[in-house]
């Protein structure tokens, strides 16, 4: 059973370079390591990974999402879900008129990921299957 926990918000994010977040109850799955390198944002802040993982979450609409290799990096504020990932997995992510879409190259479906927002693109999750849930068992 997943829980919901704090900002169900996603940043689809063209400028990243990894999904990322700042929050360690997301993770279904989460290997703590020293990354060995900074994530540098736009206001010059910079971060430390102190991990990497797997987040799965349901939607507000279809299927549950899995993002793998999510970067852990205590002190982010905002969730990322980085375009250029999802490219490199095979996907393809479009954006049009104010809906953001995501289709994998192999097997061509089509579903919706998130809607703008003012300027940004957001993915709206209703909850985060957590590690305190997988603690206690199944």
């Amino acid at each position: 059973m997943a829980s919901s926990v704090g900002s169900n918000t996603w940043h689809i994010d063209s400028g990243a370079s990894f999904h990322m977040t700042g929050n360690r109850v997301y993770f279904s799955q989460l290997k703590e390591k020293d990354m060995q390198f900074q994530i540098e944002l736009g206001d010059d802040g910079k971060y430390t990974s102190r991990g990497v993982g797997t987040v799965s979450f349901d939607r507000e609409s279809g299927s549950p999402l899995h993002l793998n290799d999510v970067l852990y990096v205590p002190g982010l504020k905002k969730n990322l879900v980085s375009v250029a990932t999802l490219e490199d997995k095979g996907y393809d992510v479009i954006f049009n008129r104010g809906k953001a879409f995501l289709t994998h190259l192999a097997y061509g479906a089509l579903k919706k990921i998130g809607a703008r927002v003012k300027n940004l693109y957001k993915m709206q999750v209703e909850t985060c299957a957590t590690l305190s849930n997988k603690v206690g068992g199944d």
